[in-house]
């Protein structure tokens, strides 16, 4: 029961500034904070995009996106179009929940049911933004989408290592940093008694933060906490990652990421304000490294860097919080980059050991451990459910890979994950989110589902009056896109005029 004075962070990257920057600014009993990184030590970096939470995070933080966008390169992002994965190519946005309901209880999802794919992309409002090319800020804090403002600013693509000089150089001043190595780990009935350096220096704390991606040294190499693997479900680990330079930015620049079915997984193509990143995610079991990094070139073309191969573990950590423990980031858990969640797993989670903590008085005892561990199981099972659905539902079958994955049924997956889909099925459900901790919400699963066929049989409810109210709503909604259109400006040159001005 001893109070949290001391915070060690060990690992910088992503998940260790972001957690720095949130604690430094939200905890209501300030703690002394460290955070200690081998800079030797490469981060992993695979995919550069976002889901919402992250700015809001970063404005939690004290740092509004006018401070850190262009140190980052950012470029905005108003969700990902699926091409490939079925019949139709299809979009998952990053829009506002108002679009999941046009009234009390009638669900977009209630009229598109029985629609055509295509129908529903023609009304998709944050696709139809998103193929026009345009910005969705028609000013800085005046967005398509009404009532957003600097605390909700929207997903984005932006420069791994970009958005943590970034956010290094704004919060260095809160925290003691060291970049150094840690030789010794010492232990005792609390967990982790101190860090020892290669030169005899000691870091202690109450509480110790892991953010040493997937090593995980401290969680799982020192107090053993058991490793789930979801390789049976999500077999694509390995991620070839290559840069591209523009030819036409204002075409090119997409407010969108594009993933692309592969011959063995799917590749990513995510521009930000600089240059594109491409990454082909596949499947070790069913094309080599080499014959990757050569599909991949031939996709896209000329490279501005070498190709970088990594190892992904797609996973996670029964629990995150053991004894004087918690980790975050890939520490913790991964699940892929499809849908760009890994960075939100960082943000929730630093979120809610803060909120924690200040709840129970900078306590960090059984009840935090157990909370942390529930919320963050909770939300790991449904994200990896939602993404296990884009390949199980997808109509590719025309390589090894996809057929293997697609022979896969619900009643495969871990009960604590396959709970998740009576929720959206044999129909959508009648809520917004799942969940408490849910990252996406219903018309985003159905976007999935629906593209994938899972509603092939099914018959919209609606009766006469819903249905005509419901075209009404929908009406109004494509009125205020096509108003968008004329206003709003190409994305990539909104970008460029505003980083101008802020010079």
């Amino acid at each position: 029961m001893k109070k949290v004075q001391r915070i060690v962070i060990l690992g910088g990257g992503t998940s260790g500034w972001l957690t720095a920057a949130y604690l430094t600014k939200n905890l209501k009993i300030p703690a002394d904070i460290t955070l200690i990184e081998d800079s030797n030590i490469p981060t992993i970096g695979v995919g550069e995009g976002t889901q919402p939470f992250t700015t809001e995070f970063l404005y939690k933080c004290g740092i509004p996106a006018t401070e850190w966008m262009k140190v980052a390169n950012a470029s905005f992002k108003m969700g990902v179009e699926m091409k490939g994965w079925t019949d139709q190519d299809y979009f998952v946005d990053n829009d506002v929940n108002h679009n999941v309901m046009l009234a009390q209880n009638l669900y977009t999802s209630d009229y598109f049911l029985d629609k055509s794919v295509a129908e529903l992309n023609a009304w998709h409002p944050a696709y139809q933004l998103a193929l026009a090319n345009k910005s969705p800020k028609l000013f800085e804090h005046f967005d398509a989408n009404l009532g957003m403002g600097p605390d909700s600013y929207g997903a984005v693509h932006f420069s791994a290592a970009g958005i943590v000089e970034a956010v290094k150089g704004l919060i260095l001043d809160r925290i003691t940093y060291a970049d150094t190595r840690i030789k010794t780990i010492q232990q005792d009935v609390h967990g982790i008694k101190a860090l020892i350096t290669e030169s005899g220096t000691a870091y202690t704390g109450d509480l110790y933060i892991d953010c040493t991606g997937f090593a995980s040294v401290l969680l799982e190499k020192t107090l053993k906490s058991h490793w789930t693997s979801y390789a049976d479900y999500l077999p694509v680990d390995r991620a070839v990652v290559i840069q591209t330079k523009y030819q036409d930015p204002e075409l090119e620049c997409h407010p969108y990421t594009r993933a692309t079915t592969m011959t063995a997984g799917w590749r990513f193509t995510i521009p930000i304000m600089t240059r594109i990143g491409n990454g082909y995610i596949y499947s070790s079991e069913h094309i080599s490294d080499a014959d990757a990094e050569q599909e991949l070139r031939a996709a896209i073309g000329d490279a501005i860097t070498p190709a970088r191969i990594m190892q992904l573990k797609s996973g996670t950590h029964k629990q995150i919080a053991v004894k004087n423990v918690v980790a975050v980031g890939l520490s913790a858990g991964f699940i892929e980059p499809l849908e760009a969640t890994a960075i939100t797993f960082t943000t929730m989670t630093a979120g809610a050991i803060c909120r924690l903590l200040n709840e129970n008085c900078m306590l960090w005892n059984d009840r935090t451990r157990q909370t942390t561990n529930w919320a963050f199981n909770e939300m790991v099972n449904e994200i990896m459910a939602f993404v296990w659905c884009h390949y199980h539902f997808s109509t590719r079958s025309d390589t090894p890979f996809w057929q293997a994955i697609r022979q896969q049924r619900v009643e495969d997956l871990p009960p604590e994950a396959a709970k998740f889909l009576p929720h959206m099925l044999p129909r959508p459900g009648k809520h917004i989110y799942i969940g408490q901790g849910s990252m996406f919400n219903v018309f985003q699963w159905f976007r999935v589902l629906h593209a994938g066929g899972a509603y092939g049989d099914q018959v919209s409810a609606l009766h006469a009056r819903e249905r005509e109210y419901c075209e009404y709503a929908l009406a109004v909604i494509s009125a205020r896109v096509d108003l968008a259109k004329s206003r709003f400006m190409n994305h990539y040159a909104y970008l460029e005029k505003w980083y101008a001005d802020q010079n």
